[in-house]
């Protein structure tokens, strides 16, 4: 990981240019979530096997991303444009992170109703649930952690839906600066990027977190303080995206892999 923005897409520019993108996207999303499922379903079985060693060494054969978008699953369709505007216009690939904990949570449903469900009762068993859940939570917490190493850049959908509006309005009121989210994965990617080393990419610098919570797990509404990790991370605008997009196609040549650099060279001018 070499960047870290903070993104919050404005209506506006999504209506006018992302939005024109979905369906792009959305085929991306599909293939991307079929490629997750086939890795994690070979070492998180249904059977109860659960790898975790050869799920870390065999979670590469995933394809290569560029970004990590950490957003929540309330901005999926927004998510999904975003990543098809990424790739037909700069040739990048987004690895969207609800390919990942959507599809877990499926899964793990499926092992609950095979080894933890009591049909005498209608009920399943708390410890063996807990059991499950722990475990395949936490082969996917490592698994998200080693592509956000990864790839090059994350990005995080900052929106009323991944942040605690609750919050937000104390920030304007100038009660509070602390941000909060309800997601223990946007919770858990944020922390990951104050804690993961960040790699110069090959040539830009040296050239200049669907998550379906059920209505119990709603009511306990646990928040996680993200206002660390969203200090440490650039802001990213809706200018900035316009001006690297009109930049980019201004190049006789495009180059997917110098795309980002383009980016940086609007973020990241030099000498600040």
């Amino acid at each position: 990981m070499f960047a870290k923005f903070n993104y919050s897409p404005s209506g506006a520019f999504y209506n006018s240019v992302i939005n024109h993108f979905y369906t792009k996207g959305n085929e991306l999303f599909a293939a991307h979530e079929k490629e997750v499922q086939d890795c994690l379903s070979d070492y998180i079985s249904e059977d109860g096997v659960i790898n975790g060693t050869d799920l870390k060494e065999h979670w590469f054969s995933i394809s290569k991303k560029d970004i990590f978008i950490s957003h929540s699953h309330k901005d999926i369709n927004k998510v999904k444009a975003f990543a098809g505007w990424l790739y037909d216009c700069f040739g990048l690939e987004a690895f969207i992170d609800s390919c990942s904990w959507g599809y877990c949570d499926d899964l793990l449903n499926k092992i609950d109703k095979k080894y933890c469900y009591r049909p005498k009762t209608n009920t399943y068993d708390y410890q063996l649930r807990n059991y499950t859940t722990s475990h395949v939570h936490m082969m996917l917490s490592m698994a998200l952690t080693e592509m956000i190493d990864n790839t090059e850049c994350i990005i995080f959908f900052d929106t009323p839906q991944s942040i605690n509006m609750a919050d937000e309005l104390k920030k304007i009121e100038k009660k509070s600066k602390k941000e909060t989210t309800l997601s223990p994965w946007i919770y858990h990617e944020l922390s990951m990027t104050t804690m993961l080393r960040e790699r110069q990419p090959r040539k830009a610098i040296s050239e200049s977190t669907h998550f379906q919570h059920s209505s119990t797990r709603d009511s306990i509404a646990i928040e996680y303080d993200v206002s660390k990790a969203l200090s440490g991370m650039t802001t990213l605008s809706d200018i900035q995206l316009q001006q690297w997009n009109e930049n980019w196609s201004k190049r006789p040549i495009k180059v997917p892999e110098e795309a980002l650099d383009e980016l940086y060279k609007i973020v990241f001018p030099k000498g600040q």
